[in-house]
């Protein structure tokens, strides 16, 4: 049978255009949840700067999720008026340290979660550059700190600030030209920004200013501490423990490929405190503990993190810096009781290894100086 080659060519255009309207739908709906849903707020960066504003106006600020919280850290130093008396560097592991457990000091916590060393650089270079440098650092050191298959990368953000410190000079280049690209039409983003639709549609999306200390989502507080969610706050010890149970059941986070302790991050790690003690700032560190379902893990499989804090304890000593804490809970004698998850302590853990007590609720608002 011999086919009319304009009846086939109508019949392939018919075919390309019956399969590519629902295609070209699906590419539509795709980018377009991925830029207004914006999970991670890739495409509305002034989302920082609306939680700074609120903690500026001496507010805390609520309803929050899924931010760049090292873009935070950079808008909330750069409106500083004055130097604070004590601020602490870390990961999540430091972010309750909070203006309560020092009675007349002004107290920042500029943590971010995951933090490598070159966000301590980078954020240490920003009070810096500022010209804001503190009476006193409290350095949270984590062990994945030295490890150099940490996989950490969110640090990239404040790439400028950790080359200032290193005396580098960096390019210019498209990384996060690239990567908004790749959001844009990201599967997994999709569905994580799906679910932030909604509140986004009925103006529900935005950070809220709140008098409340403790709220039903996660709040940053008027001295950029944190203050949990109602629901990780009043979570059982047996939900505690199973969480504890999960977190170790496979490689424990960003300690998995932790093989030795990386020569040049522990230079790195050193020149810092060189450069805040030649400043003459006092400098502790501070070691959070692991639960102890977690650490028993750590004690079999991961001895490098012994290790990690028989070397910062010798450094320390060395330096005649003070050493506060230890990842191993029963060096202080802390159970279970006291750990929100694996790996991240409440607030009397925290209070019994500095050795403070609350003798006041007055969170010292950032705005006030």
């Amino acid at each position: 049978m011999k086919i009319n080659s304009s009846t086939f060519n109508f019949s392939m255009k018919e075919f390309i255009i019956k399969t590519s309207i629902p295609s070209i739908f699906i590419l539509i709906l795709l980018v377009s949840v991925n830029y207004w849903g914006d999970s991670a707020k890739i495409f509305h960066p002034n989302y920082e700067n609306k939680i700074a504003e609120i903690i500026f106006n001496n507010s805390h600020a609520t309803n929050i999720s899924n931010f760049n919280e090292r873009i935070l850290q950079k808008e909330l130093i750069q409106k500083l008026i004055s130097s604070p008396d004590i601020v602490i560097l870390g990961s999540s592991r430091t972010m309750l340290i909070n203006s309560t457990y020092y009675e007349n000091k002004k107290v920042i916590n500029s943590s971010v979660s995951g933090a490598s060393i070159q966000d301590l650089i980078a954020i240490f270079q920003m009070y810096s550059t500022k010209n804001r440098l503190p009476k006193k650092i409290i350095l949270g050191v984590d062990p994945w700190l030295f490890n150099e298959n940490n996989g950490q990368i969110r640090w990239q953000s404040l790439r400028k600030e950790y080359a200032s410190f290193e005396n580098q000079k960096i390019e210019e280049n498209d990384d996060l030209l690239n990567n908004k690209v790749k959001q844009l039409f990201s599967l997994s983003y999709f569905q994580a920004s799906f679910i932030n639709l909604p509140a986004v549609i009925v103006g529900k999306s935005d950070p809220i200013a709140t008098e409340e200390i403790y709220n039903h989502s996660n709040t940053i507080l008027v001295d950029a501490s944190l203050s949990y969610s109602k629901k990780y706050r009043e979570a059982s010890n047996e939900e505690v423990n199973s969480a504890a149970r999960i977190y170790s059941s496979g490689g424990i986070y960003s300690i998995e490929n932790f093989k030795n302790i990386s020569p040049q991050i522990f230079s790195e790690f050193e020149q810092l405190c060189i450069e805040i003690l030649k400043n003459d700032i006092e400098l502790s560190f501070f070691l959070a503990p692991y639960h102890p379902i977690v650490y028993k893990k750590i004690e079999q499989e991961y001895h490098i993190v012994l290790e990690t804090e028989n070397k910062l304890r010798e450094f320390s000593k060395k330096r005649n810096i003070e050493c506060l804490g230890s990842f191993n809970p029963a060096t202080y004698g802390i159970e279970s009781a006291g750990f929100y998850d694996g790996m991240h302590s409440k607030e009397n853990t925290i209070k019994k290894i500095l050795k403070v007590e609350t003798r006041n609720n007055a969170y010292k608002s950032l705005g006030h100086w």
